[in-house]
This record gives structure tokens, C-alpha cells and sequence, in this order.
């Protein structure tokens, strides 16, 4: 079933709205730097109907794609994107 647009943007915007969003936003970043990468962009997503932030990274020359559930910062997805 495909969800409406407006689900996932209410979900962005319920992310980004968290009082603590920059201190999660931050956390992630030392997170993953803390394991080598090199962090270029973090969004605030829908990852299979649940509060996510996105990431693009690099990492040995690679860039990664890497899904983190919000608040709690568990990986999801950690993928090489070649």
C-alpha cells in the first residue's frame, strides 16, 4: 500500500520539530565519525513507516547510504553506494 505524501512529511516534520533534534543530529555525526566516516548530509526521513535520519557518507573512498532510527540512533541500514 503506498502511503500519502503528507504522511511522510508530517513525520519529517514531527523529527524535526523534536526539542532535542540538533543534540540527536550531532550525536549521529560523532557516531558515525567515531567509526570512520565522513559525513556529508543528514535528512530527516520515513524509513519503512518509522521516524529515521538518513546519511550520506564516505568512507574509504566509498559513499555509504546509512538509515538510523530516531530518537535512538540504531542502525538500520548501513549500505555501500556504488
Amino acid at each position: 500500500m503506498v502511503q500519502p505524501v503528507y504522511a511522510s512529511n508530517s513525520i519529517k516534520q514531527e523529527i524535526r520539530g523534536d526539542h532535542d533534534y540538533q543534540g540527536n543530529v550531532a550525536r549521529a555525526r560523532s557516531m558515525l565519525q567515531a567509526r570512520g566516516y565522513q559525513v556529508e548530509k543528514i535528512d530527516a526521513e520515513q524509513h519503512l513507516g518509522q521516524k529515521a535520519l538518513e546519511i550520506a557518507a564516505r568512507k574509504n573512498g566509498y559513499r555509504y547510504d546509512i538509515v538510523l532510527s530516531y530518537p535512538t540512533l540504531k542502525i538500520i541500514k548501513e549500505q555501500r553506494d556504488d
